[in-house]
């Protein structure tokens, strides 16, 4: 009978942890950064995700969020830069080549 107990609950406790997990799962959103433009121009997320930008440009590329929040520093040619979305991270960015003038992307939460 003890055994019969402890197996039940062992098996509850497994599936509720994997249903939580399963839930939580944050996802990985790819950016591409091209010359001139973001691709795509917004992305959809969730905090927990993550943004991977990918520089397919010419050259080398900054992105800085919305009021310098955060930057991603000199992101070289088929470089990347990952961002970990939290619900305070500025849903709008932009970025500068040396060949192109500013463009900029966003993010968004719906």
């Amino acid at each position: 009978m003890m055994l019969s107990s402890y197996r039940k609950s062992t098996g509850a406790l497994a599936l509720a942890l994997s249903l939580c997990a399963a839930g939580a799962m944050a996802e990985s959103r790819n950016v591409l950064i091209v010359d001139g433009a973001y691709f795509p121009s917004l992305s959809h997320v969730q905090p927990g995700d993550q943004v991977v930008f990918t520089n397919n440009a010419t050259g080398s590329h900054t992105i800085t969020g919305e009021d310098e929040a955060w930057t991603s520093g000199p992101i070289p040619v088929n470089g990347s830069y990952t961002l970990d979305i939290t619900a305070q991270t500025p849903t709008r960015f932009s970025g500068q080549t040396l060949e192109a003038p500013a463009f900029e992307g966003a993010i968004s939460f719906d």
